[in-house]
């Protein structure tokens, strides 16, 4: 399958609990265009046969915890026009399940996830990339509400995770990621970001591939959200 022109990529980051999986969605229902989604959770390695006690001690907020090879190789796929079969993840045995899910390439291509902007590789192929900030504490009940429905995780365990490895890991990778941001969404101050994004990409799907139109289209577009560059 192949498209007239290069899909957009957009990477969403930013901490557990954020929401970059409702604004991947939202944009998805909203956009009008087909859209295919690529979570960087998938990618966790595959840590099945481990022991209880084991499985405890594994950092799933660290970026080594992602199989970040594969997920280049398989965004660039989608890129280039081709589908991809992603991993599904098992988080109560924390191995990979052998059922994939089948990713089909989209005019918009939209990688949401912890590190989406931690890794050079995933940077060099997005053409914009959002960071989400919001409050500690909102992305804190967001998490224990998402494990217990979710994941089958108990609140003790999220709450362990949370101050071991969750807080840390977000304050050492996860937060200087907004760095390399095209946009920071100051989620509690800023409600009609979300609408704004979805006007930009409309406006980029229907103008021609041009790097000084898609520079003067974002910032007159985005412009009151923030930029981290």
């Amino acid at each position: 399958m192949g498209f007239e022109r290069k899909p957009i990529c957009l990477g969403i980051a930013g901490g557990s609990g954020s929401g970059k999986s409702w604004l991947a969605r939202r944009l998805k229902e909203s956009l009008g265009v087909p859209v295919s989604i690529i979570c960087q959770d998938w990618y966790y390695h595959d840590n099945g046969g481990l022991s209880p006690e084991e499985g405890r001690k594994l950092n799933f907020d660290h970026p080594e915890s992602i199989e970040t090879s594969l997920l280049v190789s398989h965004l660039a796929e989608l890129l280039a026009g081709r589908p991809v079969e992603a991993p599904r993840y098992d988080y109560a045995t924390h191995s990979r399940l052998k059922q994939t899910r089948k990713v089909e390439p989209a005019p918009v291509l939209i990688l949401e996830g912890l590190f989406t902007l931690q890794a050079p590789r995933l940077r060099g192929l997005m053409e914009w990339a959002v960071y989400i900030q919001a409050p500690d504490d909102v992305r804190l009940m967001r998490r224990i509400r998402r494990d217990s429905r979710e994941r089958r995780v108990d609140l003790e365990e999220t709450l362990r995770l949370y101050e071991h490895c969750v807080k840390p890991m977000h304050d050492i990778h996860v937060a200087p990621s907004a760095a390399h941001a095209t946009w920071v969404w100051r989620q509690a101050e800023d409600k009609d970001f979300p609408g704004r994004l979805t006007a930009l990409l409309r406006e980029r799907l229907s103008t021609p591939e041009l790097a000084h139109e898609r520079e003067s289209i974002s910032a007159i577009a985005l412009g009151a959200a923030g930029s981290a560059r």
